[in-house]
């Protein structure tokens, strides 16, 4: 079929006049905007395949960090939320009852001692509180005279600890007591049963059902050492004295009152009238602290805090700002970079259309419109779903774990921080359009003619860029380091951006070495290399994306190695590691020496014994008049000014001469051990001749200024026994010997593996101290089993057979309580890694298609395209994964820096400084970089199943 054309066309005479433009300058921005929504929506929902990675790439982190928010405030349980828990129905509680005047914040828990005007002045002492005595009162007699003075009704919450039969084992448990007549709120909830009437009743509670307690029937517990059988009558929630949950609940406790009775109390006060911050304080002067509703409810200016308190605010406050400014910054870039393979793939999949659009005469402007549009569509799309998605999951994660361990109280009412997630939202849109904005930038320099025919190869590296990489970089070590040196949230948020941006301008120069040095690889890896080198517009986002997610794990893992090193460097052990001791009453000997036999026969027992008087039987009508002393005299001492005063300053040469002893010292190495020589031989490890030194009296100090000439001399005889009448004071020996002994020093290491407890400054054979006449009384046994270290199953098998007041405790060394949310944590930063490894190698390969396409056109089989694919995909990654380890080591050696600067020494029993202790965790690192390409290199080539639709042209 053809057309005739009867007329030949002619130009028009004269160009048409332009459109006349209606409406104001911003009604045609607005309608620009509406036009490039619609079309990103209709080009959203027309990819969905697309669309779907990208909400996932913009939603995951979002998800996690909303998540982790709503987690931590939950998780957080404030003074006011734990109210129901604390105090219940009372209106405040007595949480110490102390000699001295005390200081407090808001909450009585956070209280101290007030200081002397001066280091060397003993702290004031406290008003005297009629009928309250904290060392002899009975809780009963206390709780009344409180009543008294603090206008209410207090009662007492008493509690101790049982150990319940269950078949041939005789595990621990706590129990509570109080006055079941009184309505204490939420701290006592009945659900099921009745409450006891008497001792003879108990309430159980979920803790100890899940410990194997029945819910009802009886019984049969062991308390002070006699067999007790009690029925239980009901089910409820209850708190202990300090507010977790125990066990079992009855009216009183099982034994009297007194040294033997509960192992603590606290103190409930009801009225009607709130005890307001005016009471608080005249508490503190008479030794309270206390808790108070209407305290916590409606705290004080923080004028009326004591200063100490304040200050301590203001530091928290400040450490805060510093936190939250790092983590806004980071925020922002990780978002940003974790999703700008997502938009750099959407704008090349516009390229061509856009590229139409400009040519038919659309701006520049409104090019970039069209790509920043979709940013808006899909990203506050995924940020409100991420957002939404991870608040859920939080929540019930919460609600099912406090519904199935209400006992453990990790977490505490529900509670979602809107304002931080509000930050997050408007971070993580914000960064979704930072992401888009970088490829609408370059549509300015977009060659239309090049994309029409297929052909987009990046321009040659700026030689600048690498440079202002290198120097933001720089810049970005200096101001994180400068933040927490300095204490600046400004520096902070500005080093976190150098850290980020530096390396993002390093990627195309990074890419282009890769390229050049795989000439000496095979084909299809040098052809991956290459192509990822010319389309860096492709490339470089995804290697940023892995970037982001390498510097998350990195910094994580270096701050947790850190710590994890500087908490073991500053941890004491008790004993050798793999080794128990126990604390026994010698009454109670021969039945823990039956039980470990009988349970444990290969084990090996050894005593630990202190020069000690005999004290007489309680109640006796004869008491000693004097007690044994032995101590350390350094040269130049006598010896008097070897024993402490702890009256008043201590005088200079108390400070010099008092080193070690019988009667302590003034540094915390102080303390004498005696056991067998044996024994003493086994846990140093000494051998040869020093062995047969302290088989001969030698004797083991733990500072070589105490001896001269290879000895040390120890003063030793006898001293009064304080009274009354003659009370505490300068210390005045009634009879003394001094003698010079072999003297061996206890070096650092023996005392870090724990061979020699850190409070010990002299160590003496049992045979040594029975020569010089001094009595000694037994303290526990040392417990090792020769074959090998005591496992713990061997260790709750032998605890579970011993008999009540008895229980050894193996030394484990360091262990993090918190390893559990630490596993978390790293677990979560890994899968967000791993997924964002796989989307992007994902969103890269769906642009490498028409690459796939052309190598299978020319005869490339299935294996050479999987091999070009992986090589390029493990390419990138180690580009990305190499700049984020780098991100990380230096993030995480910032973060370690403070935290480890500062630490409690044993040895002199004060805050330190030390040197920061910097660990670096090769093998998890090296797993990074190693084990994040093989996993893109796997996917990508995994993905190549069979060969491309090839377009066959036509003659």
């Amino acid at each position: 079929m053809s057309a005739t054309l009867t007329e030949r066309p002619t130009a028009p005479a004269s160009p048409p006049p332009p459109v006349a433009r209606g409406g104001s300058r911003m009604q045609r921005w607005l309608n620009s905007w509406r036009v490039s929504l619609k079309m990103a929506r209709r080009d959203a929902l027309r990819y969905k395949g697309r669309s779907a990675l990208v909400i996932l790439m913009v939603a995951l982190p979002v998800a996690l960090i909303v998540g982790g928010l709503t987690l931590s405030a939950t998780s957080f349980t404030s003074a006011a939320e734990a109210l129901p828990r604390t105090l219940g129905s009372a209106v405040a509680r007595v949480d110490t009852i102390q000699t001295t005047v005390v200081q407090q914040g808001v909450d009585g828990s956070n209280s101290y001692q007030v200081s002397g005007p001066s280091p060397e002045d003993q702290p004031p002492k406290a008003k005297p509180i009629p009928g309250v005595d904290p060392e002899t009162g009975r809780p009963s007699e206390i709780a009344a005279a409180l009543g008294v003075f603090l206008g209410g009704t207090v009662k007492a919450v008493e509690s101790g600890d049982f150990r319940w039969h269950d078949g041939d084992r005789r595990p621990w448990g706590d129990a509570t007591f109080f006055d079941m007549k009184q309505d204490f709120g939420e701290r006592a909830k009945l659900t099921d049963g009745r409450w006891p009437t008497d001792n003879s009743e108990v309430v159980v509670t979920p803790r100890a059902v899940h410990e194997g307690l029945p819910t009802s029937g009886t019984i049969t517990l062991t308390v002070g050492g006699e067999d007790r059988v009690v029925t239980i009558v009901g089910q409820a929630d209850v708190a202990s004295a300090w507010g977790g949950m125990t066990m079992l609940a009855t009216t009183k406790p099982w034994v009297s009152e007194g040294p033997s009775g509960p192992a603590s109390a606290s103190y409930l006060l009801f009225r009607d009238a709130p005890f307001t911050w005016s009471e608080v304080r005249n508490a503190n002067e008479h030794g309270l602290s206390i808790t108070s509703r209407e305290v916590i409810l409606n705290p004080p200016a923080a004028s009326e805090l004591p200063a100490d308190i304040y200050q301590q605010d203001v530091e928290n406050a400040k450490s805060l700002r510093i936190a939250a400014a790092m983590l806004g910054a980071t925020l922002f870039l990780l978002t940003a970079l974790l999703v700008g393979p997502a938009f750099a793939v959407s704008a090349g999949r516009q390229r061509r259309s856009l590229a139409l659009a400009a040519s038919n005469g659309a701006e520049t402007r409104q090019l970039r419109r069209s790509v920043l549009a979709s940013a808006v569509v899909l990203g506050a799309i995924a940020v409100l779903i991420g957002a939404a998605l991870g608040a859920a999951v939080a929540l019930a994660a919460a609600a099912i774990w406090t519904r199935m361990r209400p006992w453990d109280q990790m977490f505490g009412p529900a509670e979602i921080p809107w304002l931080g997630v509000l930050i997050v939202v408007v971070c993580a849109v914000l960064a979704a359009l930072f992401a888009a904005l970088i490829p609408a930038l370059k549509l300015g320099r977009l060659d239309i003619v090049g994309v029409m025919k297929g052909q987009n190869v990046s321009p040659p590296i700026n030689r600048k860029l690498p440079i202002v990489g290198a120097v933001l970089f720089a810049l970005g070590v200096v101001g994180v380091f400068g933040a927490v040196v300095q204490e600046s949230a400004v520096m902070a948020a500005l080093g976190v951006f150098g850290l980020f941006l530096g390396p993002i301008c390093l990627i195309p120069l990074l890419l282009v070495a890769c390229g050049k040095l795989a000439s000496r690889f095979s084909a299809p890896v040098r052809m991956a290399s290459r192509d990822a080198a010319r389309q860096r517009h492709r490339s470089a986002p995804t290697v940023a994306a892995v970037m982001a997610g390498a510097a998350l794990l990195s910094t994580f893992a270096v701050a947790l190695a850190s710590d994890t090193k500087f908490q073991a460097k500053l941890y004491t052990p008790r004993n050798i590691a793999g080794e128990a001791s126990t604390w026994v009453d010698p009454a109670t000997m021969p039945a823990l020496l039956a039980s470990l036999q009988a349970n444990a026969p290969t084990w090996r027992t050894a005593e630990q014994r202190y020069i000690a008087a005999d004290y007489g039987t309680p109640g006796a009508e004869k008491k000693p008049t004097e007690e044994p002393f032995l101590s350390v005299q350094p040269p130049g001492c006598t010896v008097a000014d070897t024993m402490p005063n702890y009256e008043g300053a201590p005088s200079p040469e108390t400070e010099k001469c008092a080193v070690a002893g019988t009667n302590g010292g003034m540094s915390m190495r102080a303390g004498v051990m005696v056991t067998p020589a044996a024994e003493i031989i086994r846990r140093v490890g000494a051998t040869g001749a020093q062995a047969q030194a302290i088989r001969d009296g030698a004797v083991l100090v733990g500072d070589p200024a105490w001896t001269s000439g290879g000895k040390v001399t120890l003063a030793y005889g006898g001293q009064p026994i304080p009274t009354d009448a003659n009370p505490t004071g300068p210390a005045q020996p009634t009879w003394s010997k001094s003698t010079a002994y072999p003297a061996i020093v206890i070096d650092e290491a023996t005392y870090r593996r724990g061979a020699v407890e850190s409070y010990t400054g002299v160590v003496l054979t049992q045979e040594l101290v029975e020569k010089l006449k001094l009595p000694t009384t037994m303290s526990g046994l040392y417990i090792y089993d020769p074959n090998g270290p005591i496992s713990k199953d061997a260790e709750d098998k032998v605890n579970d057979k011993l008999g009540e007041d008895m229980r050894i405790q193996v030394e484990r060394g360091f262990q993090r309580s918190d390893w559990k949310i630490m596993l978390i944590v790293f677990g979560i930063a890994g899968f967000l890694l791993t997924t964002v490894t796989l989307i992007s190698t994902a969103l890269a390969l769906a642009e490498q298609q028409a690459d796939m396409g052309t190598l299978a056109a020319v005869g490339a089989t299935k294996g050479t395209r999987r091999r070009f694919a992986g090589a390029q995909a493990a390419t990138v990654a180690l580009v990305g994964v190499a700049l984020g380890t780098l991100i990380g080591l230096v993030a995480g050696v910032a973060i370690a820096y403070p935290s480890t600067s500062r630490g409690w020494d044993e040895a002199l029993q004060k805050e330190v400084t030390l040197s920061p202790t910097i660990g670096i965790p090769i093998w998890h690192l090296l797993s990074i970089l190693i084990g994040v390409p093989l996993v893109a290199a796997l996917v990508a080539a995994v993905s190549i199943r069979r060969a491309p639709h090839v377009t066959r042209r036509g003659n």
